[in-house]
C-alpha cells in the first residue's frame, strides 16, 4: 500500500495448513518521518540519485522477494462511491459504472482507470462499491516497482483491506447500522454498514478540530439516510493508535444516542494484510490501468510464441529434413497466436450496443442535484441564531427546510438568502411563529423547472 508518507508490505505463503505471514514491513517515504511502535524497515542508501520512493521499493523488494504483487492506494488517492442500481443491470454494471464515475471525476478525461466489487444484491437492487484512479498515480509507483523487477497484477482500495480485517474481530456483518470511524496516522475515514454491507465509504483526511469532524460525520450520516434508507445505528466503533482525547467521544454520544466503543487497530500495516486474504479470495476489484493489463497479455503471447519458435527450431535442427516445414510449423503457429490475439482484441470492440443501453444508464444515474451539496448549500445560509430542525430533498422538484429561530427577522433573513440563490425558481416560506421562547418555520425551495406543491 502506498500512502503519502509510507510503503507498506506484506507478504503471504501456502504452507500446507493454509496461509501464513512470512514477511512484511513499513518503509518511509517522507525523509523526517519519524518511527513509532510499527516495524519500521530501514532503507539502505544503494543508489545516490534513486527517489525516495524508489528506495522504498527497493528495500521492500529485499525484505518481501517474490514478483508479482497486488497494489493498493489509501482512500484520500481515490475516487470511491458506492452505488445502489436496479437489479436490471446487472449485466451492465461496467458501463453503468465508467458512466456515473465521468460524471464526477474530477480527474482528466482519458487519464483516469476505474474498476467496480458487487457488495451485495436483492430482489430489486445491487450494491455495488465503484472508484476511479488517476492513471498518473498509478504509473509513478509503477516505474519504480518494473525497476526492482515486480509486476502489478492487481489494484486493490487498501479501505477494502482494513474492512476485511476489521470484520473479524469487530463482528460488523450482523444486524443493524454500524458506524466505524477510524484515524490511522492522522487520517480520518468513515464506513458505514447495513446488515453487513457497506453502504458509504468516505475519507475525512486530517480533520482541524473535534467540531469539524462531528460536523462532517453528521452530513455523511444524513446521506446515508437519503441514500440507504433509515435505519437504527446499534454500534459506533472509533478505531485508532491510541484512545482521543478531549470530549469527542461525548459528542459523538450526543449524535447519535449510544456510546462509542474504542477500538485499537488489530495490525498497524495500513490495511495491506486484508488486501492480501482479499486476493487470495478472488476479489473483483480491479483499478489497473487497462494499457498496463493489455501489456501483461501481450508478455504472455510473446512468451508463448517464444516457446513455439524454439520447439519449431528444434525440430528443425534435428530432423534436418524439415528445413522447408519449419516455416510452415512458424506460419500456423503464428495464425493459432492471431487468432488468440484476435479474441483478447474482442474486449475492446463489443461496443456496438452501448448507444442502446445510455438510456437506461442515464435514466438512472443522472441526478441534477444532489442531497448533500444541497444540505452544504443550504447550511451556509443559515445565520447565527437559527436551528435546522429537518431538511426533505424531493427529485426534481424541491427541498423542505423546517427550524427554529431566535428572533423572527433571522428567518426573513435566512428565506431571502435562499431566495437569491441561482438554483432556485421560487422559494416560499410558512411562519414565523412563536412556540416556547423559538420562532419556527418552514421554508420550500422549488428548483427550476420543478413542480410547485
Amino acid at each position: 500500500m502506498v500512502s503519502d508518507d509510507a510503503l507498506y508490505g506484506v507478504r503471504f505463503s501456502n504452507r500446507g495448513a493454509g496461509l501464513s505471514r512470512t514477511g512484511g514491513g513499513v518503509w518511509p517515504l517522507k525523509a523526517d518521518l519519524v518511527p513509532d511502535d510499527t516495524a519500521v524497515t530501514s532503507i539502505e542508501e544503494t543508489e545516490a540519485d534513486d527517489s525516495l520512493l524508489l528506495r522504498a521499493v527497493r528495500a521492500a523488494k529485499k525484505e518481501i522477494g517474490g514478483r508479482e504483487v497486488v497494489l493498493s492506494f489509501p482512500l484520500s488517492s481515490l475516487l470511491v462511491r458506492v452505488l445502489k442500481m436496479p437489479v436490471e443491470m446487472r449485466d451492465d454494471l461496467a458501463d453503468a459504472v465508467d458512466l456515473q464515475m465521468d460524471k464526477i471525476s474530477p480527474f482528466e478525461e482519458g487519464r483516469v482507470s476505474t474498476g467496480y466489487e458487487v457488495l451485495s444484491e436483492d430482489e430489486d437492487s445491487v450494491w455495488v462499491l465503484a472508484a476511479a484512479m488517476p492513471v498518473a498515480a498509478f504509473n509513478e509507483v509503477n516505474e519504480a516497482l518494473k525497476v526492482v523487477g515486480w509486476k502489478v497484477v492487481r489494484t486493490d482500495i487498501a479501505l477494502m483491506g482494513w474492512l476485511r480485517t476489521f470484520c473479524g474481530p469487530f463482528k460488523l456483518n450482523g444486524p443493524g447500522r454500524r458506524v466505524v470511524l477510524t484515524n490511522f496516522k492522522g487520517i480520518w475515514m468513515l464506513m458505514v454498514m447495513n446488515d453487513g454491507t457497506l453502504v458509504l465509504a468516505r475519507s475525512f483526511g486530517s480533520m482541524t478540530s473535534e467540531d469539524a469532524l462531528v460536523r462532517e460525520l453528521t452530513i455523511s450520516l444524513l446521506n446515508v439516510e437519503v441514500e440507504a434508507g433509515s435505519l437504527t445505528v446499534v454500534e459506533l466503533l472509533v478505531v485508532a493508535e491510541e484512545r482521543p482525547g478531549g470530549e469527542l467521544f461525548d459528542k459523538l454520544r450526543k449524535l447519535l444516542g449510544l456510546s462509542p466503543e474504542y477500538r485499537e487497530f488489530p495490525s498497524l500495516d495500513g490495511g495491506v494484510e486484508g488486501v492480501a486474504l482479499r486476493s487470495v479470495e478472488n476479489s473483483v476489484i480491479d483499478l489497473t490501468p487497462s494499457y498496463w493489463r493489455d501489456e501483461l497479455r501481450e508478455g504472455a503471447i510473446r512468451r508463448h510464441v517464444s516457446a513455439f519458435v524454439a520447439v519449431a527450431v528444434g525440430i528443425w535442427i534435428l530432423l534436418m529434413a524439415g528445413m522447408f516445414s519449419g516455416p510452415l510449423v512458424y506460419k500456423q503457429l503464428s495464425k493459432g497466436e492471431k487468432n488468440r490475439s484476435g479474441t483478447h482484441s474482442k474486449e475492446f470492440k463489443k461496443v456496438s450496443d452501448t448507444r442502446e443501453r445510455v438510456n437506461l444508464i442515464l435514466s438512472y444515474t443522472n441526478r441534477e442535484y444532489s442531497p448533500l451539496e444541497l444540505l452544504r448549500i443550504v447550511s451556509g445560509y443559515l445565520p447565527e441564531g437559527i436551528t435546522l430542525t429537518s431538511f426533505n430533498f424531493k427529485k426534481q422538484d424541491g427541498i423542505k427546510i423546517s427550524g427554529e429561530a431566535d428572533l423572527p427577522t433571522l428567518v426573513y433573513q435566512f428565506k431571502n438568502l435562499v431566495t437569491d440563490d441561482p438554483l432556485f425558481e421560487t422559494v416560499s416560506l410558512t411562519g414565523p411563529s412563536a412556540s416556547r421562547g423559538k420562532h419556527k418555520f418552514e421554508v420550500y425551495a422549488v428548483f427550476k423547472g420543478g413542480d410547485e406543491e
